[in-house]
């Protein structure tokens, strides 16, 4: 009933597993892609690396607000939030653990 109720999908209604399989290799290739365009065009420092990443995640995050009944800038924001949340978590653990970035 919730899915009906607040997405107005059907049950009945599967996807293909195929399209599953390809949207999601697609997606994720082309999301891990954008943190690394100012390295392929010559960066040497991290900062273009995280605005791009950070604009990658208010996009997609926008981008997922057609689907749900939520404004785009809250969708944008709550997925930037998750993905510096999930960053700065691995960033610890790295850090806990003795990896050190040269």
């Amino acid at each position: 009933m919730h899915v009906v109720a607040e997405l107005g999908l059907s049950p009945g209604d599967k996807p293909s597993p195929t399209t599953a399989a390809v949207s999601s290799f697609v997606t994720f290739g082309v999301g891990a892609l954008i943190p690394l365009l100012p390295y392929l065009f010559g960066a040497a420092v991290l900062w273009p690396a995280l605005l791009c990443g950070g604009l990658g995640l208010v996009v997609a995050g926008a981008l997922s607000s057609t689907f749900t009944p939520r404004p785009w800038w809250y969708a944008g924001a709550r997925q930037l939030l998750f993905g510096a949340a999930a960053a700065g978590i691995t960033y610890l653990i790295g850090s806990a653990i003795g990896v050190a970035v040269a």
